[in-house]
């Protein structure tokens, strides 16, 4: 099938294909190392806190962040080039599904194996967290492997049904994606504030159990990749 095609489109330029990625990983690996290299010098009591604290840093969205951007940019840039090279909407959405899939499956089994290393150092000798964190699931690999694999394959597909969107339907997309969060902001900080017992709802909501967050992961992703092959069916370029 022509859907390879769109394969090799994404690889052509790798630096934007996994390049930038990794880029933007390492630069924050590096980022955290020094901020354990600096606390390290301080009382075991400091690194302990550090090392507590830092199962919520949120430095792993410097990669997760930029995954979400190359679903932007494979619907942006290389949707337009694959119709323009005769390549059918299907053909492009069984391609992209394949890029998408393997990305999400190349960088779990990254994660995961940095998480096992930096779990077997005491977090690479300086007592830091940076694979290892809620985001990424503290539990065990296989849990850290299932977590990141949806989390980047929804992010992904979030990206491309975001564009799409826009491709669709302009800048009222935007008006209206933006209108709809700001109510939702507004009624979540108005039952807090108003009704009793919101607010612990909200935080056993939060704190629920891993697998029903897996269940709630993959609904989003599903929800994602289900808009976005709707809005491909139906997406005009110019």
């Amino acid at each position: 099938m022509r859907s390879r095609n769109v394969i090799e489109m994404h690889l052509v330029n790798r630096m934007q294909a996994f390049g930038w990625p990794l880029v933007g990983l390492a630069i924050a690996l590096a980022v955290v190392l020094g901020v354990g290299a600096l606390i390290g010098s301080q009382a075991p009591e400091a690194r302990a806190e550090m090392y507590d604290g830092m199962q919520w840093n949120g430095a792993i969205f410097a990669l997760l962040g930029a995954l979400l951007g190359y679903g932007f940019t494979s619907m942006a840039q290389f949707f337009p080039l694959a119709l323009g090279l005769g390549l059918t909407r299907r053909e492009f959405a069984a391609g992209l599904s394949l890029v998408f899939v393997g990305n999400a499956a190349a960088y779990s089994v990254l994660i995961t194996i940095g998480k096992t290393i930096e779990s077997a150092t005491d977090g690479f000798g300086l007592w830091i967290r940076f694979f290892d964190v809620f985001y990424t699931s503290t539990g065990a690999p296989w849990q850290t492997l299932v977590q990141t694999f949806l989390l980047i394959l929804g992010a992904l597909f979030l990206g491309a049904a975001i564009t799409a969107a826009f491709l669709r339907f302009g800048q009222l997309f935007l008006w209206v994606a933006g209108t709809v969060l700001a109510l939702i902001g507004l009624v979540v900080l108005a039952g807090v504030l108003l009704f009793d017992g919101f607010g612990r709802l909200l935080l056993d909501f939060f704190t629920m159990g891993w697998g029903p967050w897996m269940v709630v992961i993959a609904a989003i992703g599903l929800a994602s990749a289900g808009a976005w092959l709707l809005l491909v069916r139906r997406t005009q370029v110019s």
